[in-house]
């Protein structure tokens, strides 16, 4: 296992989640230098994660622990971290975790939360990093991911969104090209106009297209940045890939030490790949 990837992964996905954090709900702009300084509409220090991080690393610390998915492991991470810090949290996550903690259980709360919000939204997306990361193969990396989601999102293009997204990333881990992993792709996500809206489908052709296009890792925080809208989920997604395409080198060192999770993260990685 290239361990160079695999932070690269994780810390790419919380940079940009933080950088983005800047940008979240803004129009377009293509002028947008990015940089980790924090703000945006939910007044963040600089380095700090929002949802996107939080949800990603209750999934890495699940595994980290228990050695496979849990799902009264992921969930218990969930609610506590909603608890401490749940300011950054959309009212789909909110909702379905105060589902489970009165005992409810989660797939059914994700029904609940379909009937009443519907969930064909990014959360499950902006958290499936790991599933790649760990999974022994594509294919195990499509299925998990899909499993995964259902507890929170019964959507199945939620479930598609989080399976091209976790087959991207082992693909990456593993060595393959650009052109390789976008020739895997399916075709909605690398056509049509970009959106950088909520929508799982929208916002993961988003991560996409810029990940086809950006020169490097910074370049594709910046394109994140510039589209507006959702701006810390699909740079998460889109750094994610980069991280793992590139290497934790890729990612620069002041954003890495700038982020509040770095201990976290670097303790996840090493616990579960040594």
């Amino acid at each position: 296992m290239d361990i160079q990837r695999v932070s690269g992964a994780v810390f790419g996905a919380a940079a940009a989640d933080a950088v983005g954090a800047s940008f979240e709900g803004m129009m377009p702009d293509d002028s947008r230098m990015p940089e980790m300084a924090g703000g945006g509409q939910f007044s963040l220090a600089a380095g700090e994660v929002t949802d996107d991080t939080l949800m990603m690393l209750a999934l890495l610390e699940t595994y980290a622990e228990a050695g496979c998915f849990s799902r009264e492991l992921f969930f218990s991470r969930m609610i506590q971290t909603i608890r401490v810090r749940g300011k950054t949290f959309g009212n789909t996550t909110r909702t379905l975790a105060a589902l489970v903690e009165q005992g409810c259980f989660p797939e059914d709360a994700a029904l609940v939360v379909h009937r009443l919000f519907g969930s064909r939204t990014n959360g499950s997306v902006m958290r499936t990093l790991p599933i790649g990361l760990t999974a022994p193969s594509k294919a195990a990396a499509q299925a998990e991911a899909r499993r995964v989601s259902s507890f929170t999102h019964a959507d199945s293009e939620a479930a598609n969104a989080c399976a091209a997204v976790s087959s991207a990333v082992y693909s990456l881990l593993h060595g393959a090209s650009k052109a390789e992993v976008l020739e895997a792709v399916p075709a909605k996500y690398l056509e049509g106009e970009l959106w950088p809206s909520v929508d799982a489908l929208e916002s993961t052709r988003c991560a996409f297209c810029i990940f086809r296009d950006a020169e490097d890792y910074r370049d594709a925080v910046a394109r994140a940045c510039r589209l507006g809208g959702d701006t810390d989920t699909i740079g998460a997604v889109v750094g994610g890939m980069y991280g793992a395409y590139q290497g934790i080198d890729a990612v620069p060192r002041k954003w890495r030490e700038m982020l509040d999770v770095k201990d976290r993260l670097t303790a996840a990685v090493k616990k579960i790949w040594g």
